[in-house]
C-alpha cells in the first residue's frame, strides 16, 4: 500500500514538471500582432447617412455628387477630364473652320503661283534663247533636257550677291560662270537634270533683283538659252527722258528719284474711255498720270483724291499729256459727267497689282 502512495506522488510531480518546462511558440500568436478591429454593421449605414443628408446645410445643391455621401472631407473621388459636350461642339467648330481657312489658303497660293508663272508662250525670242519681261515676284519656267545644258544668262553688269540656291541639289547640276569684263561682265548660270521628268525650283539672288525659276526636264526638247529684259526699268527710263525734255520749260518737273526708284504699283480701273490714264507712277512725292496720246481732242477728266469715302479735291497741273499731284494718295478718281475711273495705290505686300 505504501509503495502504490509513493508511485502515485511520483507521476504528479512529474507531470507538474513537464507543465512546467513546457517551451514557449517560437512564432508569436495572431491576436498579439494584429489588435482586433471593430465590429462594422453594414446594415446600419442607410440609418446613419440618413441624418447627414437631412442636415445638409442650405446652399448644397451645385456640390458634386460624392459630398452628400459623409464622406470625410479630404477624401474626393477621381476628377473626370473628359470634354462637356459644349467643348467638343466648340472643338467641332474649331476643326471645321481651320479646314475651310486651309483650303482658302491653298487655293490663294494656287492662285498665286498660277498668276505669277510666265509660260514660254509669254516670252520673245532671241536667236536661239527664250527671252521674258521681268516683272517682280513672276515666277519664269525654264526647260531643260537631258544631256543638254541650258544657259541661264543675267542683265550685263548685274552680279551674284549668293550661290543660287535648288530645292532638288541631287537631281540637277548647275554652275556658274561670267563672260565679258566691266560694266558689259555678264553672269551665267548653267543647268542640267540627272534624269528626264523631273522638276524643282530655283532662286537666284543678284545685285539687282531675285529670280524665281521653275525648272522642269523633258525627254523631247529644252532651252539653250534664257536670259530678260525689263519693261518696267526701260519705261522708266523712257518717263526720265520724257520729263527731261521739259527741263528748260518754266513749268517743268524734275523726278524726286532716280528712274530705277520710281513705284509703278498702281491699279487702274474703269471703262475704257477715251481719257483713261495709261500709266500712273510716282517718285516718293509727287504722283504722274500719263494720260493717252488723243486727250488733246477730247475731254480732260476733273482729278479727285477719295479719302474716307470722299472725293477731295487736290492741287494738280495737266502738262501735255501728263497730270501731276503734287501729293502721293492711295486712290483717286478721274471723272467725265457720269463716267469715273479710279486709280489705286497697291500695298507693299500685294500679290498683284496689274
Amino acid at each position: 500500500m505504501r509503495t502504490v502512495l509513493l508511485l502515485a506522488l511520483a507521476c504528479v510531480f512529474a507531470s507538474t514538471a513537464q507543465a512546467v518546462e513546457k517551451p514557449q511558440p517560437i512564432v508569436p500568436s495572431i491576436n498579439d500582432v494584429i489588435p482586433t478591429l471593430p465590429t462594422i454593421n453594414v446594415t446600419d449605414t442607410t440609418a446613419k447617412l440618413a441624418p447627414a443628408d437631412s442636415q445638409k446645410p442650405t446652399g448644397t445643391a451645385d456640390l458634386p455628387s460624392w459630398a452628400t455621401l459623409g464622406l470625410p472631407t479630404d477624401l474626393a473621388l477621381p476628377v473626370s477630364h473628359a470634354k462637356s459636350p459644349r467643348e467638343r461642339a466648340a472643338d467641332k467648330v474649331f476643326d471645321k473652320q481651320k479646314d475651310a481657312f486651309d483650303t482658302q489658303q491653298r487655293a490663294r497660293v494656287a492662285e498665286y503661283i498660277g498668276k505669277s508663272t510666265e509660260h514660254p508662250t509669254t516670252a520673245r525670242s532671241a536667236g536661239s534663247a527664250t527671252v521674258y519681261g521681268f516683272r517682280e515676284g513672276d515666277i519664269y519656267v525654264v526647260y531643260a533636257g537631258l544631256d543638254r545644258l541650258t544657259d541661264i544668262e543675267l542683265e550685263p553688269g548685274e552680279a551674284l550677291t549668293a550661290e543660287p540656291v535648288a530645292g532638288d541639289t541631287e537631281g540637277w547640276i548647275k554652275s556658274e560662270f561670267t563672260s565679258g569684263n566691266g560694266p558689259n561682265a555678264r553672269t551665267h548660270i548653267v543647268v542640267k537634270p540627272r534624269d528626264e521628268g523631273i522638276a524643282t525650283n530655283l532662286i537666284v539672288p543678284t545685285t539687282k533683283r531675285v529670280y524665281q525659276i521653275e525648272l522642269r526636264s523633258k525627254p523631247d526638247w529644252y532651252m539653250p538659252g534664257v536670259r530678260w529684259f525689263y519693261p518696267d526699268e526701260e519705261m522708266a527710263v523712257a518717263v526720265k527722258k520724257e520729263i527731261d525734255d521739259q527741263v528748260n520749260q518754266a513749268d517743268s518737273e524734275a523726278l524726286a528719284v532716280s528712274p530705277e526708284r520710281l513705284n509703278f504699283r498702281y491699279r487702274i480701273k474703269g471703262r475704257d474711255v477715251s481719257w483713261k490714264p495709261a500709266q500712273v507712277f510716282d517718285d516718293g512725292a509727287k504722283v504722274y498720270l500719263k494720260m493717252p496720246d488723243d486727250i488733246a481732242t477730247g475731254d480732260a477728266p476733273a482729278l479727285f483724291v477719295i479719302e474716307d469715302g470722299k472725293p477731295l479735291l487736290v492741287n494738280y497741273r495737266v502738262k501735255d499729256r501728263l497730270y501731276v499731284v503734287d501729293r502721293l494718295f492711295a486712290r483717286a478718281q478721274l471723272r467725265v459727267g457720269d463716267k469715273e475711273v479710279d486709280v489705286e495705290r497697291c500695298g507693299d505686300k500685294a500679290w498683284f497689282c496689274r
